[in-house]
């Protein structure tokens, strides 16, 4: 009894001797390890479990960069000067997803310290924008950009790793891209090229779609750009055959164009002069007037050398060709008798053109031809002998006989008919009384 009543003896000073040490232990315990809180900002937030949403066919996208917070971890000192940055992990797991499209972030440490530490983050949802996904392919387009330097065309322009592209992300914007287009730069160029280039997504407007969340089957496309040397050349053209009774070709032959620019190897050009359409593809025979043909000329080009000239010019390969046929005319002209030449006259015989009996020759040919001959240009001869010959005579007779005239003319000219002159034969006086005197001569 006596030990219980000293037990209790001063009880109030013991109680608070016990309150102060307690005080005293708290006092130290701040004074020496205090709780303060550390803040670690752009912390990522893991997200868990994505695939039960692309599973299922739709996309997403973090909204207002919910997927990064800034924790804040209250500890003491000595608590926090062992915890890191990297100790702090944030989590979201996609099977929470609520129907307003957030997922909870869960916030933890990776050190054990059960309550010592209390965890808070600035955001406690991962906002998210979620839509169907869809998918498409298109065709891969090329723009031509810049022009090859002079003398010089684009021949052909084409990827070389296929055209086809497919396109995947959410339906609002896939169902925006009208084109996706490679670019090819040929400013300048000289010779052909491979290059690679990215692949570029436009809307109808001409807009680029840049936004990561469309995915590309590849995102550039080889590219391969021809470049040819170009060179002007004439067209030319002849034509073949005989036009109808009456009419002849004035040997004019147009083409239209008469030009054309052809592209090719500079080894081929260089003896490229001109495109011949030959002569049998213009057929006169049986022709009364122009002919005209619509020829393509593409199939008159050397192996390798093709026309620059498009459809966009108004030029489809095809020139007109137009063969001049005109009527033939007549016209007559005059031979004078000192244009007329006698042959094989038989000694002792004189023959002369009766000049009183004009001879006269008639011509036929174009007008054009025509009016280019002139009387003066005219000649003709008489072979006497022939003459003879062809009319069972083998002597002449003193008289006026009508004679063959063969005429020399222009062979851009034709004559019609035969031409005949008055011819007056008489005996040689002169060759006579010669003989007669060397004859007398010999008798003395």
């Amino acid at each position: 009894m006596k030990k219980t009543g000293k037990l209790f003896n001063n009880i109030g000073l013991k109680i608070l001797a016990v309150i102060f040490s307690v005080l005293l232990w708290l006092v130290s315990v701040n004074i020496n390890d205090p709780v303060d809180t550390e803040v670690y900002r752009n912390i990522p937030v893991e997200l868990e479990n994505t695939n039960l949403l692309t599973d299922e066919g739709m996309t997403w996208e973090v909204l207002e960069d919910t997927d990064r917070v800034t924790v804040t971890v209250r500890a003491n000192r000595s608590v926090l000067e062992n915890i890191n940055a990297s100790d702090v992990a944030a989590t979201a797991d996609f099977s929470e997803l609520s129907f307003t499209n957030t997922v909870p972030i869960r916030l933890s440490v990776s050190r054990t310290y059960g309550s010592q530490i209390e965890i808070s983050g600035n955001i406690d949802m991962v906002r998210l924008e979620v839509e169907e996904r869809m998918e498409r392919q298109l065709v891969i387009e090329i723009d031509q950009v810049g022009t090859p330097a002079d003398g010089y065309i684009v021949s052909g322009v084409l990827t070389t790793d296929g055209n086809a592209l497919r396109i995947s992300g959410p339906e609002s914007l896939v169902s925006q891209v009208d084109r996706a287009v490679v670019e090819a730069n040929v400013e300048g160029l000289t010779e052909s090229i491979n290059i690679s280039e990215p692949i570029r997504l436009y809307d109808a407007d001409g807009n680029e779609i840049t936004s990561s969340r469309i995915t590309k089957s590849v995102s550039t496309s080889s590219v391969s750009i021809s470049i040819l040397q170009t060179k002007e050349i004439p067209v030319t053209a002849s034509a073949s055959g005989t036009p109808a009774d009456g009419y002849a070709a004035t040997g004019e032959v147009t083409c239209a164009p008469d030009r054309v620019t052809v592209a090719g190897r500079s080894s081929v050009l260089a003896n490229l002069e001109s495109v011949v359409i030959p002569p049998e593809a213009v057929d006169l025979t049986g022709a009364e007037e122009n002919v005209v043909e619509l020829i393509d000329i593409r199939e008159y080009l050397p192996d390798g050398v093709s026309l620059t000239n498009t459809s966009a010019d108004g030029f489809n390969g095809r020139v007109t060709v137009t063969a001049v046929v005109e009527p033939l005319e007549d016209a007559t002209r005059r031979l004078e008798p000192a244009q007329i030449q006698f042959l094989n006259v038989p000694q002792g015989w004189q023959v002369a053109v009766d000049p009183d009996d004009p001879v006269y020759v008639r011509l036929r040919g174009l007008e054009q031809n025509l009016a280019a001959v002139d009387a003066s240009q005219l000649s003709g001869t008489i072979d006497v002998e022939a003459w003879m010959q062809e009319n069972g005579l083998s002597v002449l007779s003193e008289g006026n006989v009508e004679m063959e005239v063969s005429v020399a003319f222009p062979d851009t000219v034709s004559q019609v008919g035969t031409v005949r002159a008055s011819v007056s034969v008489m005996a040689d006086v002169s060759a006579v009384h010669g003989a007669a005197g060397e004859a007398a001569a010999g008798t003395a």
